[in-house]
């Protein structure tokens, strides 16, 4: 009985021990580098270590604390310490689409009025076509309009009769092929006095309620199994990005810029010709295309590793297969199963929300790596009004 213990007991300390070293490093993961004879010779065995690895991290990273499980059982939230607590200054403003300097847009709307304005900087987008669309898609009206000296652009446009959205395309000559930069998500209402307004979201009350809940910073900047902030790679890259920049804002949107343009989204993962694309931080960067949480949580562990609190944030998004559901409705806003994620990053006291899987023009189709012309900025410091307009939030990310 005592050699039954023994056995027990050592069994137990030996399996503690493997969980600890695959869980505080790489070892099992990257087995093959470790043990070149054992890739070398018997790679299949070296494969089936590496995924066993992955399952049992992201099992282990799953597990909720004792105080976590307490609060789900009682349907509370997890109290915050009152001094980890991220406060958050929201400024809102119902015209700006985006508070980036270097390229915003804003929509506002008096009377029968609509005055479009911003700011770009970008080359590509010297030129703009504005256009009132009906309920059909079908073109009523268009505009034509050009930045200035400074790469600032307005224009007031009287409403049509049964404009029902509007539509901005940007291009770098005044004829010739033009991309959109705001299309789909600004509609119209006409009320019976006549006078207009943006409409807005079904999803802006929800979403400002959990963009407004108090958050943790600490959990904000904690390394986790795909948010892994703590490798030299992760923290060696980062700080290599952000070299020469001395805000947070200035780094958070570099590193935004880093992340579209040399991460490509896996179109092919998406529609089942490939293997689902990585989401640990550390294998999106070596692989280099992944889908939206790949590109948020390698997002997250560049902010993280330089003490920049940054979540990921998983919701409903809509237009995200083949560019349908592009109108809230009552089927995807009773949708319970997220189908997208993004990120957003604690900068001078108040949570800067960022969608680089939207702004980035890289990905990989039927094996073809391509860039559909240059970063976007919309999505950098987004305004909660317009997200709301397409992005449903549903969850903060603590674990992962």
């Amino acid at each position: 009985m005592k050699h039954i213990k023994r056995f027990f007991a050592i069994t137990v300390l030996l399996l503690i021990a493997v969980l600890v070293i695959n869980a505080k490093t790489r070892f099992f993961q990257e087995i093959g580098t470790y043990i070149p004879y054992l890739d070398k010779h018997y790679p299949y065995v070296s494969e089936f270590i590496s995924d066993l690895s992955d399952d049992v991290n992201e099992q282990l990273s799953n597990i909720p604390t004792p105080s976590e499980l307490w609060a789900s059982l009682r349907h509370t939230e997890l109290p915050i310490d009152p001094d980890d607590i991220a406060t958050n200054v929201y400024y809102s403003s119902d015209s700006m689409l985006n508070f980036y300097n270097g390229q915003n847009i804003s929509v506002a709307v008096s009377g029968d009025e609509l005055d479009v304005y911003g700011v770009t900087h970008n080359i590509n987008e010297k030129y703009l076509v504005y256009r009132f669309l009906d309920s059909n898609g079908e073109t009523l009206e268009q505009h034509t309009d050009s930045v200035d000296a400074d790469g600032k652009y307005r224009k007031i446009l009287r409403i049509p009769s049964g404009a029902f959205q509007f539509a901005v395309f940007t291009g770098p000559e005044r004829f010739g092929e033009y991309s959109g930069t705001v299309y789909n998500y600004i509609y119209l209402n006409q009320a019976p006095d006549g006078s207009w307004s943006t409409v807005i979201s079904p999803v802006y009350e929800s979403n400002i309620a959990a963009y407004e809940k108090n958050k943790s910073i600490s959990t904000a900047l904690k390394s986790t199994y795909a948010i892994c902030s703590d490798t030299d790679t992760v923290k060696a890259l980062a700080e290599s990005i952000t070299a020469g920049y001395s805000t947070d804002y200035d780094k958070a949107l570099i590193l935004h810029d880093w992340v579209c343009d040399n991460i490509y989204y896996d179109s092919d993962s998406i529609n089942g010709s490939t293997n689902t694309a990585p989401y640990v931080a550390t294998e999106v960067l070596s692989s280099k295309r992944a889908v939206c949480l790949g590109y948020s949580n390698l997002y997250a562990s560049l902010c993280r590793s330089i003490g920049i609190p940054c979540n990921v944030v998983t919701g409903y998004a809509l237009g995200v297969i083949d560019g349908e559901d592009t109108q809230w409705n009552d089927t995807n806003l009773a949708a319970a199963d997220a189908n997208h994620a993004w990120n957003e990053v604690y900068i001078d006291s108040r949570w800067v929300i960022v969608d680089t899987t939207w702004d980035s023009r890289s990905k990989i189709e039927n094996g073809v790596i391509s860039k559909d012309g240059d970063t976007s900025h919309l999505y950098f410091d987004a305004n909660i009004r317009f997200f709301s307009t397409n992005h449903k939030i549903f969850e903060y990310i603590k674990r992962g």
